[in-house]
Order: C-alpha cells, then sequence, then structure tokens
C-alpha cells in the first residue's frame, strides 16, 4: 500500500504543466482590466506628517535604545557575577535585567530592520 502511495507522489511530481495552461492563465490574468488596477497600487504612496520621521531622529532613537541595551546587558552581567563569585543573593534582579536586555534587543533590531532596510 505505501509503495503504491509513493509510486503516485513521483508521478505526480514528475508530471509537468503544459505550456500552453501556463501561458493561457498568465494571458487571461494579464488583461487591460487587471492591469489597470495593479497600476493603482503601484504609486508612491505619500507619509502623512505628522507620521513621518526624519532619518537623524531614527539614528537618535536607535542610539538610545542601544545605549539602553549596553547597560541592560552590564547590569545582567554584574548581577551574574555578583552571584557567581561573591555568593549574593540578587537573582531576581539578574533575570529581569537579562529579560529587559533581550526584549530591548529584539526590539532593537526589528526596527533598525523596519527603518534601515535596503531598497532595491
Amino acid at each position: 500500500m505505501t509503495m503504491l502511495k509513493f509510486i503516485f507522489i513521483c508521478l505526480i511530481a514528475l508530471t509537468p504543466l503544459s505550456s500552453s495552461y501556463a501561458s493561457t492563465n498568465h494571458e487571461q490574468a494579464m488583461s487591460p482590466q487587471s492591469t489597470e488596477i495593479i497600476e493603482q497600487f503601484n504609486h508612491d504612496i505619500e507619509i502623512a506628517p505628522e507620521r513621518a520621521i526624519a532619518t537623524q531622529r531614527k539614528h537618535q532613537i536607535l542610539f538610545w535604545m542601544g545605549g539602553s541595551l549596553l547597560l541592560l546587558i552590564f547590569l545582567a552581567a554584574g548581577f551574574g557575577i555578583a552571584m557567581g563569585i561573591f555568593g549574593k543573593d540578587v537573582f531576581i534582579w539578574h533575570v529581569l535585567s537579562a529579560g529587559l536586555a533581550t526584549t530591548l534587543a529584539i526590539a532593537h533590531g526589528v526596527v533598525a530592520f523596519v527603518w534601515f532596510y535596503p531598497s532595491s
């Protein structure tokens, strides 16, 4: 039974689509009416002035996010060293600062990708 299923799947996967079928569908999809609809969405979208952020301001925001991230990483490392070497009871502070650092690192990365992804 499984060999029959295997052969059936292989036959379906290896069967090429006819080129006339593919070209007919492509011609139907690119009719003049559909190209007009697509062109409506291709124009440049203007951003409202109150939503536009200058590149310098974006750099400042990422700078402060990065500075805060660096501070949280140093705090997490300091609390870890205080626990491991000096036997201090600061586990909650260590976990809290490490969790905040991780969250801020993810947010920092997402914001950097959204704002500065290279457009081609």
